[in-house]
């Protein structure tokens, strides 16, 4: 994907990719293990491993800032409270 452009440059610098698991010993959707790569001209923050409080911040909040940063304008999907600034800007 970087020898690929198009209009706006590299291709793996303007895509998001999320690659995790939603495999748990439970039911509880908690604690997935989740890399999100690309996007270094979408303002990925590259290099870092965050964690998050699971009683305040849901995953859908990534979704709201990813969907943010491709330019779909949205405050809210599904269960979110709000955007990842930690994470995109």
């Amino acid at each position: 994907m970087k020898t690929v452009t198009d209009e706006h440059g590299p291709i793996l610098d303007n895509t998001l990719v999320l690659y995790g698991s939603a495999c748990s010993s439970t039911h509880n959707a908690r604690n997935y293990p989740l890399v999100l790569a690309g996007g270094s001209q979408l303002g990925v923050e590259h290099g870092s491993y965050t964690v998050f409080d699971e009683k305040h911040t849901p995953m859908s909040n990534l979704f709201v800032s990813m969907l943010n940063a491709v330019g779909v304008e949205t405050q809210q999907f599904s269960d979110s409270t709000g955007k990842l600034p930690s994470v995109l800007p």
